[in-house]
Formats: C-alpha cells, structure tokens, sequence
C-alpha cells in the first residue's frame, strides 16, 4: 500500500497563526479532526496525546522539519497530513532552528508496526533539502497536495493482509555505524514486521582467543557489528538493494558493510518493533 492512500487531502493547510510549540499542536488538532476518520475523536484528545509524545522527546528532528504523531483508541485508519509555517516557529527541534514543515500521523493503537512504518517513509523523503523547499515555496493547498502525491504515491510500504508474495531474507553485516540507522530505515519503511537486529563481533575479536592468529588480533579489537535480519516481498528486493547503494555509496570496494540477500521457501509469522 502506497504512503498517499494514508495522507488526508483535507488536512493540508498552508500557513499559521502558531507563535510557539503548544500552539501549533493545538492547530495541527483542529487541521486533523477535518478528517472523517477522527470523527469520533475531540480534538482535546488528539491535543492531549500529541503533547504527551512531545514529552518523551521532540519530534522536530532538525532541518526545518517536524512529524508529530500519536496514537488513539478506536480509530481503525491513519490520517496523516501537512501544515506549512513559511516562517518558522520555535520547536523545540534538534538542532535549534525553526521548524516550518508539520507532517503529523494520528493512528490507531492496534497498528504500532504500520505507525513505525509511515514515521520511517516520511522521515527518509524528507531527508531531501530540494523537497523542503518544494513545499515552502507552494502557494496553496492544491500545490502542496499535487506534491505529496507526486512524492508519496510511489512509496511502498508493507503489504496489504492477506497477499501471499513470494520472499527473500536479508542478511546485512554492518560494521561502520554512522551507516547503521540510515540502512536499518530503509528496512522499517519497506518492511512490516520482520526485522530483527543482532549485535554481534567481528571475527577478529574470536581469532585473538587463538594462538596462531594472537599476534594479528587482541580482544580490545572489538569495534562495532551489527546483523540486520529482514524478510523482504521479492517485488521490493531490488528497491531495497538500490536503497542502501544510495546510503553506502561505494559498496563494491569500501569495507564494513556486506548484503546476502536469498529467496525463502517458507516464512510464516510476523515480530514487533
């Protein structure tokens, strides 16, 4: 299912009354009960719960950017939408600048790997400076929606319930970790409940304990290795190679990272974030 089956048409607005972080939550609540979907939802709790995950860290993660998300009780769909702050207002955000662009999620509480999933999708469009100023520059409405779909329409994320598709298993050895959450991104926005992370060591760390590799290895040579696991729908298989090319530019002859990729005759189940 593409990313814009999820985004709300009617929950775009461009431009704000918000003078600080409180409110333009209180805004992005009334923005978000424009939707059907909350019709059985106040804004007070749609307000209520964004303020409680702001308080487990900002969700302005730098760059002009924001997604505030939360999660309810009786609703069954997600409604993800877009406000537009040409001018900035203070966020909180990472990196201490103004946050202009508001993409926020409200979903449901029953669909935690889904929520994980459009978080992991949309961060990683954004990552894009070009795509920022697409949307600050956006006059109205039907221009940041023509945008969105143009962007979001082609990214796949999970698949629907009940497809049966045939599968292959990911192994990546990462062994640099200023490439580990870039890679492990591209897997939580393709991938719906199966992946998995194992820390491990380099082969270095065990060859040390043997007396004829001793002088070539000792046990301080631990370093960072990390095993990421993840069962792929073979149509996304070659999206996902491409993908972590992109993060790891020169794979082929740059050491520290490995791709095994092999085609499962069965996989059964599912695993939580």
């Amino acid at each position: 299912m593409g990313l814009f089956a999820s985004f709300r048409p009617e929950c775009i607005q461009v431009g704000s009354s918000g003078r600080n972080k409180e409110e333009v939550l209180a805004e992005i609540s009334r923005l978000a009960k424009k939707s059907k979907v909350l019709a059985n939802v106040s804004e007070k709790q749609i307000f209520t719960s964004l303020q409680q995950r702001e308080r487990v860290g900002t969700t302005g993660f730098g760059g002009g950017i924001a997604i505030p998300h939360c999660s309810l009780e009786d609703i069954e769909e997600f409604v993800v939408g877009l406000l537009i702050v040409p001018d900035g207002v203070d966020f909180e955000s990472l990196d201490g600048k103004k946050t202009k662009t508001f993409f926020f999620i409200i979903g449901p509480r029953t669909q935690r790997n889904r929520h994980i999933q459009l978080l992991s999708a949309i961060s990683k469009i954004l990552k894009n400076p070009d795509v920022i100023q697409r949307f600050l520059e956006a006059f109205d409405e039907k221009s940041v929606r023509r945008i969105v779909e143009e962007l979001f329409s082609l990214v796949d994320i999970g698949v629907t319930p009940g497809q049966q598709k045939g599968r292959c298993l990911f192994h990546v050895f990462v062994q640099k970790e200023e490439y580990f959450e870039d890679i492990l991104q591209v897997f939580s926005a393709a991938v719906e409940g199966s992946i998995a992370v194992i820390e491990t060591n380099a082969a270095g760390y065990y060859l040390h304990r043997l007396p004829l590799f001793a002088a070539y290895w000792s046990e301080n040579q631990k370093g960072f290795c990390r095993l990421i696991l993840a069962v792929v729908d073979r149509d996304l298989c070659n999206d996902v190679i491409r993908r972590i090319h992109t993060v790891v530019e020169d794979l082929e002859n740059e050491p520290g990272v490995l791709i095994s990729v092999q085609e499962l005759y069965y996989s059964s189940g599912s695993l939580e974030f």
